[in-house]
């Protein structure tokens, strides 16, 4: 207290009655203008008393959020959430950003959704309650949803900066625990005020309705969690279900969906980002000088092209899969008009360099694009040329391309080169080979390594077979004419029979191709075992054991081939053999 405090209360009665009398003279003066201002006061407050019959105040009784417990005042309530149960206001409007409308959609999805406060306090999103439905009160003139929680706020911040000892645990589970010093010291000071003594056991609390509550509490949440464990498996459950059914749906799906459109293209099932790996292997040099050095290949070309100079001049030529250009210079060399040439390849680049260089830039035009959806500066073309082959004739799926440009480009009485290919297959006796190949895993210095044979078996191996070692007469398999054939022919099957030439052990089936250009001056090149070698060599079918067979036995066979799922480009085959039943992949 100040000295002018204490010196005030020793004031003579003869000045404490002075400014007693001037006190009661001065409310004399007051009293009559106060009584001209109270009808206009009087008028104002009958106005307010209206609006004030419709307005519902904190200060209403107001249930607990989370049990049946009632408190004369919503701020009661909240303060007993945030003591007992560890909810806090504060905390949760820091944390999702709360408004008066979000508070709202909170109340009532608590009163609706019953959660645990716990299990509140641990959200990190405010998506519980963000459904508007929760706009609408549980409790009508609900006390909680008049709260001033901005101006509570506001008060908590300044008691946390002041105290500096406030911390949540929004980790919890089950116990809802609450980390606040200060409030642990004040829920003492209340048991005892409470008992009017001391506690009954140093150090610890008595046990108290409040404790019960608390515990019956954790009892409930221990019962809940294990009935949600429950409900997890049981979901898990019916995922792995729902799993199976989905896949079992789609698989038929996808069935109905390849009988209803038939085998579909390279394009349609891969995008050009999805197919960017098969492309960019024609990128490097190698690959192109292997065949470039293939002079069966690209001298059968040259032939069919140089050799019919009368028919290909004047023309316009597409030559799809450009590679180096060396196709399209042919055609210009023959007296084309105009070569485009297609290529989705890098390798395009140095083609157009290579033009250049042989000043051929005139006539010849190359394109960067996948010819499916590349617009090409010519509208139809007289020839389309392209090297499109792969093993066993369809792998790699580049026929889909030269049907599709053919549909689409070829003019009306134009031709595709090559216009022909067929497959056929013929019997291979080759001991030496197998011996090193298949045999070789059956004793590997001294040790037994025969589940290495099972993936040798199940693909087909590309390699050169000696024309000594055929021991059948050819059987062909399929014949395509390019100028008419769809996309779901490079999907086929069929019978044949294999007649043998000697008396052997048949170790494998052998598949190869031959192409055709039905030219004027006709040219065509094979891939057999019994022709000169070729870089696409041969496809060899093993057999799990040789085959004793002798001369003039006829070999029952079918053959299957298709495209794989997993890989448009990619071939799965499925042979026949008399009874045997033999499955490979062309990859």
């Amino acid at each position: 207290m100040s000295d002018n405090s204490s010196s005030e209360d020793e004031l003579p009665d003869l000045v404490r009655e002075a400014g007693e009398g001037a006190r009661a003279a001065s409310e004399d003066d007051d009293l009559s203008s106060s009584e001209d201002e109270f009808e206009e006061c009087k008028v104002k407050d009958e106005d307010q008393d209206d609006e004030e019959e419709n307005y519902i105040n904190s200060s209403m009784p107001a249930l607990d959020l989370f049990s049946k417990k009632t408190f004369p005042t919503a701020e009661e309530c909240i303060s007993y959430c945030k003591d007992v149960h560890g909810l806090d206001l504060s905390v949760l409007k820091k944390r999702h950003n709360m408004d008066f409308f979000s508070f709202i959609r909170f109340v009532n999805y608590v009163r609706t959704e019953l959660p645990s406060p716990g299990f509140v306090m641990s959200l990190s999103s405010a998506s519980k309650w963000e459904d508007a439905k929760f706009m609408k009160p549980v409790i009508p003139d609900d006390p909680i949803l008049m709260y001033n929680f901005e101006d509570d706020d506001q008060a908590c911040i300044e008691e946390e900066e002041e105290n500096g000892d406030y911390e949540i645990d929004i980790s919890r589970d089950l116990n809802d625990q609450i980390e606040n010093p200060a409030l642990a010291a004040r829920a003492q000071s209340q048991v005892l005020a409470a008992d009017g003594g001391p506690l009954r056991r140093e150090g610890s609390l008595s046990k108290e309705p409040l404790q019960e509550e608390l515990e019956e509490k954790i009892r409930m949440l221990q019962k809940e969690l294990e009935e949600k464990q429950t409900e997890l498996i049981n979901c898990q459950q019916d995922m792995i279900k729902m799993r199976e059914a989905a896949q079992n749906l789609f698989c038929g799906i996808e069935e109905s969906t390849r009988q209803k459109l038939g085998t579909m293209s390279v394009s349609e099932q891969k995008t050009v980002e999805e197919d960017q790996g098969y492309f960019q292997s024609y990128a490097h040099y190698s690959i192109h000088h292997e065949m470039l050095s293939d002079t069966v290949r690209t001298q059968s070309y040259r032939d069919a092209l140089l050799h019919n100079k009368e028919t290909i001049k004047g023309s316009k030529v597409l030559d799809i899969g450009c590679g180096t250009g060396i196709l399209s210079m042919f055609a210009a060399e023959a007296g084309a008009e105009k070569v485009v040439g297609v290529d989705c390849s890098d390798i395009i680049y140095q083609a157009m360099d290579i033009v250049r260089e042989n000043k051929l830039t005139e006539k010849v035009e190359l394109v960067k694009g996948r010819l499916e959806e590349t617009k090409l500066p010519v509208e139809k073309f007289n020839y389309i040329i392209s090297e499109w082959m792969g093993y066993f004739l369809l792998y790699e799926g580049m026929l889909d391309s030269v049907i599709a440009a053919r549909d689409k480009l070829l003019a009306e009485g134009g031709m595709i080169l090559p216009n022909r290919c067929t497959i056929s297959m013929v019997a291979l006796s080759d001991p030496a080979r197998y011996s090193r190949l298949i045999s070789f895993w059956e004793n590997v210095y001294g040790y037994k390594m025969t589940c290495m044979r099972n993936p040798i078996l199940e693909e087909a191996n590309v390699e050169i077979v000696p024309g000594e070692a055929v021991a059948s007469a050819p059987a062909t398999v399929l014949d395509l004419d390019i100028n008419t054939c769809t996309v779901e022919d490079t999907e086929f099957k069929a019978s044949f029979d294999l007649a043998m030439t000697k008396d052997c052990d048949v170790t494998a089936i052998v598949g190869y191709f031959d192409i055709f250009f039905d030219l004027p001056n006709g040219v065509m090149f094979s891939t057999g075992p019994e022709a000169s070698p070729t870089h696409w060599k041969q496809t060899v079918f093993y057999l799990p054991k040789p085959m004793a067979i002798k001369q003039g036995d006829v070999i029952k066979c079918k053959i299957v081939c298709k495209r794989m799922k997993s890989d448009a480009r990619a071939l799965k085959v499925s042979l026949t053999v008399n009874d045997l039943v033999l499955k490979y992949t062309v990859d």
